[in-house]
């Protein structure tokens, strides 16, 4: 097929998630000239097109903009509104394609939507053009510096960056997959009366610990042949983010609890396969809500993704890859441009009984982590740990702390003029949740757009900036990485209590006073 067209430019931009987003709004914004290729038609990538939308991790720089951007249109909503700061809030997804369009408009960064990468040529170690299918046929692109943010690690495993696919202890499967959807019509006050008048008949009949309300009807459902499995954690309660503007009474929401197991995200048999699960999945969970859970009666869906909710595939092999460990102990790098303050954000690739894990295994305490003293705990079951149990001791990640992220982690080997933002940056599978979610994700596009910058106009390698440099260079944008996280993470860093491990199995804060458990997840499972 014969190039009907060649762009030029100084940094390209694939994938116009959040990362990339704020890859290329930071490369414009230093006097790049930029373009941005995203094979769909909007901004945001799974944040908005496939329904998740919650800015988890430290929202921090372009991150921060982002938010407070929505939140000054009236399109964000903060779990507290009391407080002055953003902790996981969320917002209009369709407000939020927009914004992101707005941002890169006015940093002045090209965008070339409906454009599908294909292929890279390669010049020694350099990408010299890359490739993209588009409907007026075959596009070429020549920049000096490219920037993967595919997710998938598309331009990478093309150019030949050597990458892993899975991890050691799930025989390389990837993280379960959801779909995500939008629902409106629920009146959630009724649903939530239901709920705790069942929590209170169960106590008063002896179970001090009763399975959530909508957990045990679903079980019904199952037993009738209605559904094939769950769909809610038995480990809390229906999961839903609420979004801005719409009253309790008839609440708009989105939730992305429809799992698939055992997944191989790169092949796309095996995507098909999650997507048609997933689909009905949200068709039997529509007529049960609807059938059989009080405030669901008025229940409409509204929308489903439009893209995969993949968590995990192509993670490239990088000048540092960051480890599990660093994320349950809490590490710091000289080099650090983001940060990660959650718990892991690994949903678990074999196990609906499970969801989630929240645990790794190190050798000795370390760090910060929160140990168990023995294999035998809450959580390191059979089921937990299907392939084998690793040796070594649980551990989590601590609510008072968090880990950096090391600009290393997004100069992918063998490839001079590339560079990685999001979920394809360098990590191993359980540190994986410190790169994809949207604050984190933001964080290292803003790392690598700054990175890209210095590059084109210093005629260097990525890898022959400093980390250190760029870090510095952060922190005089605003991005206070030189201080401890603040907000509601300097509230937990301050909060007296207890560690304790939560059936849920992560690390929480028992506080000492009962009106700090204000905003923590699952403390009554404890």
């Amino acid at each position: 097929m014969d190039v009907y067209k060649t762009l030029y430019c100084d940094v390209a931009v694939i994938g116009g998630g959040t990362g990339g987003c704020a890859a290329a709004i930071e490369a414009a914004r230093k006097g790049m000239h930029t373009i941005l290729f995203e094979k769909g038609t909007t901004l945001g990538g799974l944040a908005t097109n496939g329904y998740v939308p919650q800015i988890a991790g430290g929202i921090e720089g372009i991150c921060l903009e982002f938010a407070e951007r929505l939140d000054k249109i009236g399109q964000l909503r903060k779990i507290d509104p009391s407080k002055n700061y953003y902790r996981n809030p969320s917002f209009e997804p369709e407000y939020g394609k927009i914004v992101l369009e707005d941002m890169l408009f006015e940093a002045g960064s090209r965008i070339i939507y409906d454009s599908t990468f294909i292929n890279v040529e390669m010049d020694g170690a350099n990408i010299s053009c890359i490739y993209f299918y588009t409907k007026g046929g075959l596009l070429r692109v020549k920049a000096k510096i490219y920037i993967d943010a595919t997710g998938d690690g598309d331009v990478s495993a093309v150019a030949g960056v050597p990458f892993e696919v899975g991890g050691q202890d799930f025989a390389g499967l990837n993280q379960s997959t959801t779909q995500g959807s939008r629902w409106a019509g629920a009146n959630l006050p009724k649903y939530l009366a239901a709920a705790a008048a069942y929590k209170e008949e169960q106590i008063a009949q002896g179970n001090a610990n009763p399975l959530p309300y909508v957990y045990v009807l679903e079980q019904e459902a199952i037993d009738r042949g209605e559904m094939t499995r769950h769909v809610c954690n038995r480990h809390g309660d229906f999961f839903r983010v609420l979004i801005p503007n719409t009253p309790p009474e008839n609440a708009s929401f989105v939730t992305f609890s429809f799992h698939s197991y055992y997944c191989h995200n790169t092949d796309p048999e095996d995507l098909t396969r999650q997507i048609l699960e997933q689909h009905q999945l949200m068709k039997q969970f529509h007529a049960f809500l609807k059938n059989h859970v009080p405030g669901f009666e008025n229940l409409r869906l509204v929308g489903m993704g439009s893209v995969p909710g993949v968590r995990d595939s192509r993670r490239i092999f990088g000048e540092y890859m960051l480890k599990s460990s660093d994320v349950c102990c809490g590490t710091k790098f000289e080099d650090g441009i983001a940060r990660f303050p959650e718990m892991f954000d690994a949903h678990h690739p074999t196990s609906d009984y499970w969801v989630f894990q929240r645990h790794m295994h190190i050798p000795a305490p370390q760090g910060s982590a929160v140990m168990e003293e023995e294999h035998e705990g809450i959580c390191c079951t059979a089921n937990m740990h299907p392939f084998g149990i690793p040796g070594g001791l649980p551990a989590r990640s601590n609510p008072r702390d968090y880990c950096e992220i090391p600009y290393r982690c997004l100069l992918p080997i063998g490839v001079d003029n590339l560079l990685a933002a999001g979920r394809c940056c360098s990590s191993e599978f359980h540190a994986n949740g410190a790169m994809r979610i949207i604050g984190p994700a933001m964080g290292t596009g803003h790392a690598a757009g700054l990175a890209a910058a210095l590059a084109v106009e210093e005629k260097l390698r990525p890898r022959d900036i400093p980390g250190t440099r760029v870090r510095e260079l952060l922190i005089a944008e605003g991005v206070q990485l030189d201080k401890p996280c603040d907000g509601y993470w300097a509230e937990m860093a301050a909060m007296e209590g207890e560690l304790v491990v939560t059936k849920g199995d992560f690390a929480a804060i028992r506080p000492t006073k009962k009106t700090d458990m204000k905003d923590r997840m699952n403390i009554a499972d404890v």
